[in-house]
């Protein structure tokens, strides 16, 4: 066999086993990246099914980390369902708060820029209420 054949050999199995390896790899990157896209949208809605879904992921979490038996879990779930209510309430409250907070600033903001600029915060605050929808109430104050 000549030098140039051996070359052409070894490129062709490298190719295939990269190839193979590739071809692996994709659906285990594509699984956690759905996976992980399933978590940030878990907020995108009010849906009261969607809240319980989220309860149940951490109470699911917290279960995993701690390695309950069943006993334990039967024990834990009550109290974690109270704990994750809790943070949803602190959660909202939070983002009532900050709402508030965003939009005294636009309005603060309103003399300094131009209409043009002021439209632009305003397109960019309402692109931004719609991403966080769900993540605690903002209303859209009519200027």
């Amino acid at each position: 066999m000549t030098t140039d054949r051996k070359k052409a050999i070894l490129y062709l199995s490298l190719t295939l086993v990269l190839g193979i390896l590739i071809g692996s790899l994709i659906p285990a990157f594509y699984g956690r990246f759905r996976h992980r896209e399933g978590r940030s949208t878990m907020h995108s809605g009010k849906d009261k099914q969607e809240i319980v879904s989220k309860h149940d992921r951490f109470t699911h979490m917290i279960l995993r980390v701690i390695k309950a038996d069943s006993v334990q879990a039967k024990q834990i779930k009550p109290l974690m369902e109270a704990a994750a209510s809790k943070i949803d309430e602190l959660e909202k409250g939070s983002n009532e708060k900050m709402a508030s907070i965003m939009d005294s600033l636009k309005l603060d903001l309103q003399p300094i820029l131009t209409p043009e600029q002021f439209q632009r915060l305003k397109d960019f605050d309402a692109k931004a209420k719609n991403h966080w929808r769900g993540r605690g109430q903002r209303e859209m104050k009519k200027q």
